[in-house]
Parts: C-alpha cells; structure tokens; sequence
C-alpha cells in the first residue's frame, strides 16, 4: 500500500504543478491577446475576427458559409471547455440569418448530458438520438369518474375539443394576480388535472426508468400578466406542476402566490 501511495503522491505533485504552469500560459496569452485588441464582451472575449468564451460547453464542431449577416466563413469549435467562433478571411455568397453550416454538435437540453448527435448539413438538420434520450410516451387526463383517459402514439386524443368536456373532470375557482403597479387581476380560472409520460428509448418497453409529470393545466377566462393589454397579450393558460400528495386546489393556491406573468 505505501509502495502506491510513494507512486502516486509525486505524480499528483507534478500534476498540480503542470497544471499551475499551463494557467499562467494561458493568462500570459490571455494578456498578449489583449494588447492585439481583444476586448471583454459579456463573458468572453472578442475582436474583429474571432470569439472566445471560458466555459463548459457540449462538444461543437461546425463551418458555417457566413454566420448571422455576415458573410465570412465561420468556424465553431468546442472541445468541452471553452467555446470558440472564428470568422475567416473568406467571403462568401450567404448574407443572410441563417446561412448553411457543416458539422455535427451534441444537444442536450440546459446543463444536461447530451441527448442527442445533430449533424448538420447545409440548411437541414439530422438528429441521431442516444439510446437514454426520453421520448414521449402519453398524455393522460383524469375523468370525472376518477379513472385517467390516455392519449398515446396511434391513438391520437384532443382533449380541447368540446366532446371531452362532459367527460374530462374540470375545477374552476377564482384565481387573482397582483400587477406591480398595485392592480388586481380577478380572474376565473379553470382547471384539469394532467399526466405525462417520457421514456429511454431503448427501455420503452419498461416503466422502471420512465419519467412521469404530473400537473394542472389552466385556462383563464382573460388575460393575465404585465403584457395584458397590450399587442403582446397577457397569459390566458398555462399549466404548473403537482407536488407529492398535493391536491389541484392546493396547487393552484401555491402558483397564484409564486408564479410571476
């Protein structure tokens, strides 16, 4: 045992040690670059041909003939860390928002791992999806006899439409909302309440990785929000998750005091 401990510690010494070496590289460049005329832009750094952001960020690797109206060759590359845009000398006939680009990157939503690898080519896109990604298994709505009414692939359900109303169990109740000037909003707000259902998929076979939402979906009967009003339009539905053993009631209480439209 203290034969690998005599091993290992050194090594993590050097490792601290080259890894120390190689920050103060970075910041000597860092600083050299500035002097060239790179500026801080939010939280990166820029100039006229290219863009650098410190951060994490999922692997990326695409030319674009042009980026947004601009028509010079743009290369976007990340390794995982660091996000890079470099706009080439090269001009080409694509002054447009979206031009063509080339490449393939890994998506995934917000902090989350990857999902899926998109390839892209020219205007299209190809999505391969990796064997975890979820994929949408049913919606479901509880009837008025408490049993659910479910909605799946190859048995499409609108339950918006007016044959479902004598069936789907609705709630309605007041529901008011307080703009930031002091105005009150009363409001009728009717209520359902709401399951959906995601898979892996290659488990889809199985609930046991599934991943279940359940929630209350809402329609007000008028706007609602700081944009009411206006050419925008205030919220007039929404829908907000149920906690554990929560009721729809309670749950609607709990949105009218947290929720901000």
């Amino acid at each position: 045992m203290f034969g690998v401990l005599e091993v290992i510690f050194p090594f993590n010494i050097y490792c601290i040690v080259y890894l120390n070496l190689f920050v103060y590289y970075c910041a000597l460049k860092l600083r050299k670059y500035m002097v060239l005329g790179l500026r801080k832009r939010d939280s990166g750094w820029c100039n006229d041909w290219m863009s650098f952001y410190p951060r994490f960020q999922k692997p990326v690797l695409q030319v674009g003939l042009g980026s947004y109206f601009d028509n010079r060759v743009e290369v976007i590359f990340s390794p995982g860390w660091g996000y890079l845009f470099l706009h080439l000398p090269i001009k080409t006939k694509y002054d447009e928002c979206d031009p063509p680009q080339y490449g393939f990157y890994l998506y995934g939503e917000g902090k989350k791992l990857f999902d899926s690898l998109v390839l892209c080519l020219g205007k299209e896109r190809k999505f391969i999806y990796m064997p975890w990604s979820l994929d949408w298994v049913r919606t479901s709505n509880l009837r008025n006899d408490g049993k659910w009414e479910h909605e799946t692939k190859g048995n499409s359900k609108d339950f918006y439409k007016k044959e479902w109303k004598s069936i789907i169990q609705y709630e309605t109740y007041p529901y008011t909302y307080v703009l930031k000037n002091g105005t009150v909003q009363e409001r009728t707000a009717t209520i359902k309440m709401e399951e959906m259902e995601w898979r892996p998929r290659w488990f889809k076979w199985t609930s046991l990785f599934s991943k279940v939402r359940r929630c209350i979906d809402i329609e007000f009967n008028d706007e609602v929000g700081e944009r009411s009003g206006s050419w925008k339009g205030g919220t007039l539905g929404c829908s907000y998750t149920l906690l554990p053993k929560e009721t729809p009631l309670e749950c609607l209480r709990r949105m009218e005091k947290e929720r901000k439209f």
